[in-house]
């Protein structure tokens, strides 16, 4: 509740136009945002620009975006719309683990086309899914799947025991099932 007041406040001095509280918002969310948005991409330069981006339309539109936002939600909502419409443009897609680079092949860029937009249609289901999980257990899974930690060395990074552990990331991983 305190990091949302103090949220709130900063909120309202860059709608005021103080470009200190912009820094510091910059400053508090940036290693977070980033972990978020590399959530759906390797590409780390995407997500800095992504990032990047985000704040700076924030200081282009202060003074017609919204006063009442809950601003952690608007940051990370914002920065999965602007790395979604930036892997869009680029033609890009993020595969799912199952699908080894290069080992899809086309004949044709129909085919091409059509294995990206469903692709990308998989994605976002499962950005929408990974959404809806807590905190704790988005990034529990992204310490078991993306860092590959044990779940000893997630369970001592949570501060939970080691059954606890199993337990978060198999619920999880029930939850985005039951989504998908």
């Amino acid at each position: 509740m305190k990091n949302e007041k103090r949220d709130i406040d900063l909120w309202s001095q860059i709608k005021k136009g103080d470009v200190n509280a912009y820094h510091k918002l910059y400053d508090r969310y940036i290693n977070i945002l980033f972990t978020f948005g590399m959530q759906y991409t390797k590409d780390e330069s995407l997500v800095q620009d992504a990032i990047h981006d985000v704040f700076v339309n924030i200081h282009r539109y202060r003074t017609t975006i919204s006063a009442d936002v809950v601003v952690k939600s608007y940051l990370f909502k914002t920065l999965q719309n602007d790395i979604f419409k930036k892997l869009k443009a680029q033609n890009k897609t993020v595969r799912l683990d199952i699908v080894s680079e290069g080992a899809y092949k086309t004949d044709s860029a129909e085919d091409e086309l059509i294995f990206n937009e469903t692709t990308l249609n998989k994605n976002a289901s499962l950005a929408l899914a990974l959404a809806s999980l807590t905190k704790k257990q988005r990034y529990a899974l992204h310490l078991r799947f993306s860092e590959d930690l044990s779940y000893e060395e997630i369970s001592s990074n949570l501060e939970i025991s080691l059954d606890s552990c199993r337990t978060l990331i198999y619920r999880s991983l029930k939850e985005l099932r039951k989504k998908l």
